[in-house]
């Protein structure tokens, strides 16, 4: 008997009300055991009637919490022995935003919200530690991300990733390479703004993407993880962290690709619809790709004193790929005859990337959510291509060397002050400034004969000078009435633009100015409904490689060049979005229009005299977008996580130059995922998803479709995970399919390449951390992107 007594499990349970008496369903209900309050024990939900209870309790101190969306957290101590305890009822006040001479601690949802963001917080995800960016970015509301990585941000392709509220160099060239390898033991909270406010640059049309790598700690840690996959793709990341009084440092590298050569091949067909040289042409055969990309930064901050923060930084990135193609050309006449000749292409692109920068922010004694800060960067970077191509004809032999180096630099200033007024009202105004430097030396190589020398072809052989300088000024208002809070906002951006052609002696010459207003209305009805309608105008500015005028002529029939005089396309947008915040369950509903007249579309024609087409981008595309996305985030039980992203968009797009040229289409796209956990041990997840892309003036792209389950294991002392992982099992390779048509002709592109995959992956975590609450008095401010975090 005595034994059957010591053995005994206990029970805690109790009710909880708001001010009103009423019961609160869906209030996280957390047990911790006292003294340890950084992991709760154990994590439940009250029911409809406000009652919560956890079961199976062995004997000893602990503490329960009780929070809850837009209500102060409530702590109660409680003493187990050998019986059930019933804590009776408690009652949840709302939170206030303006407490004095406190630090509020909260315990995180995975999901928040604030006026101009949704906040993910990745480190509640328990399969985040296995995962790499673009694997959280799937799971984060407003954000999609495709078979092949692709990704989009309410619906646009369009828009800014920035690591802890800054730019950097690593984002700029490749994104997805970049996140790819971007290790999700990282990351702390992703947070996506659908309507940047005036503060931020004109570009980025979806929004942005914000990665948060750092929080107040003292102490230090550190991981090293590894994966690799069937289809021979791998990486080796390793991060460190650590403060210590004022001074705080962060410093990784990952490093990753193939480890050899990945196997695939091509297809491509072009049929001519008016008459000319040939009725069909097909190009077919095998190819071989392989990659290298690598990151890296360092970081490191001090506190001046309580107010005053420097921080410096500098990170390196890039790689390059390559590829080796086998294929062959059969063309088809009008008489009935056809040739075959042979094309072999080796081809290699280098993108190294640096970037280094300072920060300097000021708050205010009398106000911590007053700020000032100056911020400087530069960011310098290459982009080059190597081809070499033989062409084996039934006539003439064709041999072709193709090189082009691009030089890309970047210097940004600039300055931003927040001044809080009373009544909850608010004025930022800033002012940046942005220098972009870039060159392209290219040149380009002919013979006809192995026995010949290589001789300079002049019209494909320059150097072209390019500058863009940027000068901005913004301010917004922001105030609340009743329910509703207003942000008014304008942005002023003057573009001077200077583009010199050594050899040809041509120049281009840009410069317009440009206003955008900015605004939005967030209304609360409730604590658990929001709607945030806005309307904002944006820019899209083409980039170097739109920009680079080299031609790329390898394939004799089939070219591409950029254009040096492309400007840039501006959107206009007006969203409206709903969003549901209930307990753990975040929910939105975002119905977005968009126009714009000056589109950048990169288009083919066809010469019927050569038979030879020719691809570039204008800015000759009116488009018409209407879509309607939704997510869901939601814990089905403590264990159970599912999210969903989804959007159904249609859109309209019509050749201005050429009237009578018309595309639309319906498009889409879909991310399922989910895990559980089992014990605090093994955590089983899978993910599915599909992806439509909106037709372009030409081209309509392929349904594609992935999914995937695996499982991960924590193992001493949850210091190493292990996770295995099967990707798209039922296939063992992929057709991705381009159909472009125009009245004079149709191209089929067909790309294959390995889909089915299964992946190995390690983590070792160490080191120790704590948190480093201030003494400080006053409420952290979490309005500005990053929170305002800086060290």
């Amino acid at each position: 008997a005595s034994l059957a007594s010591a053995q005994k499990k206990a029970a805690v349970s109790g009710h909880v009300k708001d001010s009103l008496q009423k019961p609160m369903a869906f209030v996280t209900a957390s047990l911790f055991k006292e003294g340890q309050m950084q992991q709760p024990l154990k994590t439940t939900y009250t029911n409809d009637k406000g009652r919560f209870q956890f079961s199976s309790l062995d004997s000893g101190s602990y503490v329960v919490v009780l929070s809850h969306s837009g209500f102060a957290e409530k702590q109660q101590n409680v003493t187990i022995a050998d019986a059930d305890q019933d804590l009776g009822s408690f009652s949840l006040s709302p939170a206030t935003a303006n407490l004095q001479g406190v630090v509020v601690t909260a315990r995180k949802p995975l999901i928040e919200q604030a006026d101009d963001k949704i906040v993910f917080n990745v480190e509640n995800d328990p399969t985040s530690k296995t995962e790499n960016a673009i694997d959280l970015l799937r799971k984060t509301p407003f954000v999609s991300v495709d078979g092949d990585n692709n990704i989009q941000v309410n619906g646009q392709s369009n828009f800014k990733v920035l690591l802890n509220g800054r730019e950097t160099a690593m984002f700029a060239q490749n994104v997805k390479e970049a996140l790819k390898g971007f290790p999700g033991a990282l990351i702390t909270r992703i947070e996506v703004i659908t309507t940047p406010s005036a503060k931020y640059d004109a570009e980025g049309v979806g929004g942005i993407i914000n990665i948060i790598t750092k929080k107040k700690v003292a102490g230090y840690n550190g991981s090293i993880s590894a994966y690799y996959s069937s289809i021979d793709w791998g990486n080796i990341n390793a991060n460190f962290s650590a403060k210590f009084g004022k001074l705080g440092a962060t410093v990784y590298y990952g490093a990753g690709g193939n480890t050899k050569d990945q196997l695939g091949s091509n297809f491509s067909q072009t049929i001519p619809f008016t008459p000319t040289i040939f009725t069909r042409r097909t190009l077919e055969g095998a190819r071989k790709f392989g990659n290298f990309w690598n990151f890296g930064n360092a970081e490191f901050s001090y506190e001046i004193d309580s107010l005053n923060t420097l921080s410096t930084y500098g990170n390196i990135s890039g790689g390059n790929n390559r590829q080796v193609s086998n294929q062959t050309f059969t063309t088809d006449f009008s008489n009935g005859t056809s040739s075959n000749s042979y094309f072999d292409l080796t081809s290699r692109n280098e993108y190294p990337t640096k970037s280094v920068g300072t920060d300097y922010i000021r708050k205010f004694s009398n106000n911590k959510e007053r700020e000032f800060s100056v911020r400087l960067n530069g960011e310098f970077g290459n982009s080059n291509s190597f081809l070499n191509s033989v062409q084996d004809n039934p006539g003439t032999d064709r041999f072709i060397i193709n090189n082009s180096k691009a030089v890309n630099r970047q210097y940004t200033i600039q300055s931003d002050y927040i001044q809080p007024l009373a009544n909850s009202r608010k004025i930022e105004a800033g002012v940046k400034g942005i220098l972009r430097r870039a060159t392209s030396d290219f040149e380009s190589f002919i013979r006809y004969s192995p026995a010949e020398e290589y001789k300079v072809n002049p019209a494909n052989t320059d150097n072209f000078s390019y500058t863009q300088d940027v000068y901005s000024v913004y301010g917004t208002y922001s105030f609340k009435k009743n329910k509703t809070t207003f942000r008014l906002g304008a942005r002023v951006e003057h573009t001077e633009i200077d583009g010199d052609f050594s050899s040809s002696k041509s120049f281009v010459k840009q410069s317009y100015t440009s206003i955008l207003p900015n605004l939005q209305a967030t209304t609360k009805f409730s604590n658990s409904y929001t709607l945030v309608t806005s309307y904002s105008q944006r820019l899209q500015r083409p980039f170097i490689w739109n920009l680079n005028p080299f031609v790329n002529n390898n394939d004799s029939l089939n070219i591409f060049y950029g254009n040096p005089e492309l400007a840039p396309q501006t959107i206009h947008s007006i969203s409206a979005q709903n969003r549901i915040m209930k307990g753990t369950t975040f929910a939105s509903l975002t119905l977005t229009a968009s126009y714009s007249d000056d589109m950048i579309v990169q288009y083919a024609t066809f010469d019927k005299a050569t038979g030879v087409t020719r691809t570039t981008s204008a800015n000759l595309g009116e488009e018409m977008q209407v879509s309607l996305n939704g997510n869901v985030n939601l814990k089905i039980t403590p264990e159970w996580s599912v999210f969903f992203n989804g959007n159904v968009r249609y859109n309209r797009v019509r050749n201005k130059e050429a009237t009578a040229q018309v595309n639309s289409g319906v498009g889409g796209n879909g991310n399922l995922n989910t895990s559980y956990t089992y014990k605090k041990k093994l955590v089983l997840s899978g993910y599915g998803g599909f992806w439509r892309g909106p037709v372009s003036i030409q081209t309509s792209y392929p349904l594609n479709i992935w999914y995937g389950a695996g499982a991960g294991y924590k193992l001493f002392k949850d210091k190493v995970t292990a996770s295995l992982m099967a990707a798209n099992f039922l296939s063992k390779n992929w057709d991705y399919r381009m159909v472009t048509t125009d009245p004079s002709f149709q191209t089929t592109n067909i790309t294959t390449m390995p889909f089915r995959a299964l992946a190995l992956s390690l983590t070792w975590n160490f080191g120790k951390l704590t948190e480093n609450v201030s003494k400080k008095k006053g409420v952290t401010n979490d309005d500005l992107i990053g929170g305002g975090q800086g060290n």
